[in-house]
């Protein structure tokens, strides 16, 4: 396997996978998909929030086609450097998520100061680094592939600009779905079992929510 050429300020082991994804000519999605995990996942690893693991990072090498000695060489993030494995996750902050209806969730495009808490219906801990999430149910088959019933899912509201192949919660007609965003051509794609699913070309303002940090299954 060979490494592709690091400039110096490639130090750290996200800056690594971001420079060897890229020399593959793969985006953040392509990525996630070919070693079985999620966009965020990949954006998560590459902005040092926190490290793959070990099996991940072999994962990882085969996929970009480097060797896992030299993803592995790479400088840890700054919250995982000489902490134990669990330690970084440990340390972030659980924030008492709102879990709110779809319907309250539009409130939040045309009122910036609206606040999920008012109208929560219940709560979820949550480790993320985001300020201002809510999470909402999602029940629709166009996307059941993704998000099987009943999976919950935790909204980014602060973020509406999803860079392409990110999920996102959007409004284009009024009514929220929870749909994969591309940029070329514009458009929110369905991940569906449903061969009739389209996606939806967006010609105007898409109303973007907020764009999804966790997806939590629940039993």
């Amino acid at each position: 396997m060979g490494e592709p050429a690091l400039p110096l300020a490639v130090l750290s082991i996200g800056d690594r996978i971001r420079h060897a994804r890229k020399a593959a000519g793969l985006n953040q999605t392509e990525l996630a998909e070919r070693v079985g995990v999620s966009q965020p996942s990949v954006a998560n690893w590459e902005s040092g929030v926190h490290d793959p693991r070990r099996v991940m990072l072999a994962k990882l090498a085969e996929a970009l086609g480097t060797s896992l000695d030299w993803l592995a060489d790479g400088l840890r993030s700054p919250v995982e450097r000489d902490k134990g494995p669990a330690a970084a996750y440990l340390r972030r902050a659980v924030r008492h998520t709102p879990v709110i209806s779809a319907r309250d969730a539009t409130r939040l495009l045309d009122d910036r100061q609206a606040d999920p808490h008012s109208v929560a219906e219940d709560y979820i801990p949550v480790t993320t680094g985001s300020e201002q999430v809510f999470a909402l149910f999602v029940d629709d088959p166009d996307v059941d592939l993704a998000f099987p019933k009943d999976t919950l899912v935790v909204i980014d509201y602060a973020d509406r600009r999803p860079s392409d192949g990110a999920w996102c919660l959007a409004a284009p007609d009024g009514k929220p779905v929870l749909r994969r965003w591309r940029d070329d051509p514009p458009r929110l794609e369905p991940h569906s079992s449903d061969p009739a699913a389209r996606p939806t070309h967006v010609e105007r303002d898409p109303r973007i929510i907020g764009c999804v940090r966790v997806s939590i299954r629940v039993h």
